[in-house]
């Protein structure tokens, strides 16, 4: 009687401690953004509000442009450690690579050509997604993740809908430098572009 009630219990227990779990690590991912945001902006302070080019595999220019985004913000974040999630390396063969910089704002405005963003031209600052959770399967050989010069800014591809961690959403990390969760696009609260709000590209 005694086992009985205790597995009762322990089933009942088990899926909140999974959720608590979980959470912890959302919230160690949004610290990884948050430091991460601020390599960014010393980053930028120091040249003039440009970022570092990032690369994105769907244009064709990605062969050509340079090294990784994140290989210039070394020195403005040291550790290496912030630029993994904990929960989308587990959930994607232990990815040392997790988050992107976004891209596609500056390439449209660019006429298709490569750009980095100027956090200065960022007039939406609290809805523009300037990085956040990639929540693409980023291949597991890349053991060193300031080597890798993907820059794939996927939080709701329809692919990997729901997001398979933090309670089926991704962290957001926005032009202003707040950090938030969400299960799916809100054309409300976000945009790829400078200046129109809701554009999802």
């Amino acid at each position: 009687m005694v086992i009985a009630i205790i597995s009762i219990l322990a089933s009942m227990l088990l899926p909140s401690l999974g959720k608590a779990k979980e959470k912890a690590k959302t919230i160690q991912c949004v610290n990884n953004l948050r430091q991460l945001g601020l390599a960014m902006q010393m980053y930028g302070d120091d040249n003039n509000d440009r970022l570092p080019l990032a690369p994105d595999s769907s244009v064709a220019w990605t062969n050509t442009a340079p090294g990784p985004w994140t290989r210039p913000l070394l020195p403005y974040y040291s550790i290496t450690n912030i630029l993994t999630c904990p929960s989308l390396s587990r959930k994607y063969n232990q990815s040392g690579f997790n988050y992107f910089m976004g891209a596609r704002a500056p390439f449209i405005y660019a006429n298709q050509q490569p750009a980095s963003v100027n956090l200065g031209s960022i007039q939406l600052t609290s809805q523009y997604i300037l990085s956040g959770d990639a929540n693409f399967p980023f291949p597991a050989w890349d053991a060193n993740p300031v080597n890798y010069e993907d820059n794939t800014d996927t939080l709701f591809d329809v692919r990997y809908s729901p997001p398979p961690i933090h309670n089926q959403r991704v962290n957001v990390f926005f032009g202003d430098f707040h950090v938030k969760s969400y299960g799916k696009f809100n054309g409300g609260e976000m945009t790829y572009s400078y200046n129109v709000p809701g554009v999802e590209f």
